[in-house]
């Protein structure tokens, strides 16, 4: 009896731990062309392919004809593991020079970009950096639309 009580035991913890790499996102749903909601849309995107590489353009300009922001293209290679998503830029290229200065720092290895909504018409990304001790400080929520 009480190897039977230990077997059952072992079972059950066994069959109640995770794995941090699976994840219950529908793949399918992420590849494709994503645009920021409320920011213009040639200039703010997302294109992940089912490839595992990514096009993004970034300004952070609501209208499409204001002469202030930069516009970059990043391109690289993009990993999924559980709800995260990890790019890996591997080219920078300003397409547009804006009248603004732009400062880049080199990437911050803790930030985290977590998948906390994703449907066929809706992809939201919580951007934060992860300092341990259970705080975070949230750069933003990003809501993308096809």
């Amino acid at each position: 009896m009480k190897r039977l009580i230990t077997c059952l035991l072992a079972m059950f913890v066994l069959s109640c731990s995770s794995d941090d790499d699976t994840t219950n996102l529908d793949l399918n749903l992420l590849y494709g062309q994503w645009y920021r909601v409320g920011l213009c849309a040639e200039q703010n995107s997302l294109l992940l392919n089912s490839n595992g590489t990514f096009t993004s353009y970034a300004s952070g300009a609501i209208d499409c004809n204001d002469p202030e922001p930069d516009t970059h293209k990043y391109t690289g290679t993009y990993e999924i593991s559980g709800d995260f998503y990890y790019p890996n830029e591997q080219t920078r290229e300003l397409i547009i020079d804006g009248t603004n200065i732009t400062v880049f720092d080199f990437e911050d290895p803790n930030i985290k970009r977590e998948i906390i909504e994703l449907t066929e018409t809706t992809l939201v990304i919580k951007v934060y950096l992860d300092n341990g001790n259970n705080t975070i400080d949230l750069y933003g929520e990003y809501t993308y639309e096809h």
